[in-house]
């Protein structure tokens, strides 16, 4: 039932029984509190001068806007309105390009909340909707040992967001010719929006190709959304 605006009555004009039943029956029907039905019922806005009961969510639940709702909000998780997190590491041998920014495939998933990441040659983390935030981004990558490696030669791990570079999180420039295994590792912190995509890659110029290793022990990403 929807609320009917009041009318200005002059002095002296008859108030009806139609008009009572109008502006105070109905307007009291159509509004607080006579919408209520249940412990925990609220009021909320449909547009101007309208109003409907929400009932009360589920326990531990929370009020979230929500513009595809009639009423604008709706009951929903903690872990549906606030959080969105990931980790995966490898589980095969990843072979890196010399001179070349490659995307790490972390194709193993330890947990994924929100079914957020694509694993394969374009690994991504894409922000589900409704969880626009701050992101912790943590990764690591190991290098298996292996010769080539000369004086000046680097490798470093960096973080992308949307295809463009963010943060380096860790840079390793041999100081001497000889084998070595490299090891990096990092965090950031990410600003993002929903549909927007992070990932972490990796780049040495040892003219040759390296392998990062297969165990996820030391090669693996976590993302969690802090607020």
């Amino acid at each position: 039932m929807a609320y009917n605006a009041v009318p200005t009555k002059a002095t002296g004009n008859t108030w009806t029984a139609t008009e009572n039943n109008t502006y105070i029956k109905d307007n009291f029907a159509a509004g607080i509190p006579d919408i209520f039905t249940t412990k925990g019922d609220i009021a909320v806005a449909t547009g101007a001068d309208a109003a409907v009961r929400l009932g009360v969510g589920a326990n531990g639940t929370v009020l979230t806007a929500d513009s595809g709702e009639a009423s604008g909000v709706k009951w929903a998780s903690l872990h549906s309105t606030a959080i969105a997190h990931a980790r995966y590491k490898t589980s095969s041998r990843k072979t890196i390009s010399n001179t070349t920014y490659t995307i790490i495939d972390y194709d193993s998933s330890d947990y994924d909340t929100d079914s957020a990441v694509t694993t394969g040659a374009s690994w991504k983390f894409t922000v589900p909707a409704n969880h626009t935030g701050y992101y912790l981004v943590s990764a690591s990558a190991f290098l298996n040992s292996s010769a080539g490696w000369e004086t000046g030669e680097t490798a470093l791990l960096a973080v992308y967001k949307n295809n463009a570079l963010i943060h380096r999180l860790d840079q390793s420039v041999m100081q001497a010719d000889g084998t070595y295994s490299v090891f990096l590792t990092g965090a950031t912190v990410v600003q993002a929006n929903a549909t927007d995509y992070i990932d972490v890659r990796i780049y040495q110029d040892s003219d040759a190709n390296k392998i990062i290793a297969s165990t996820g022990t030391y090669s693996h990403i976590a993302i969690a959304r802090l607020f």
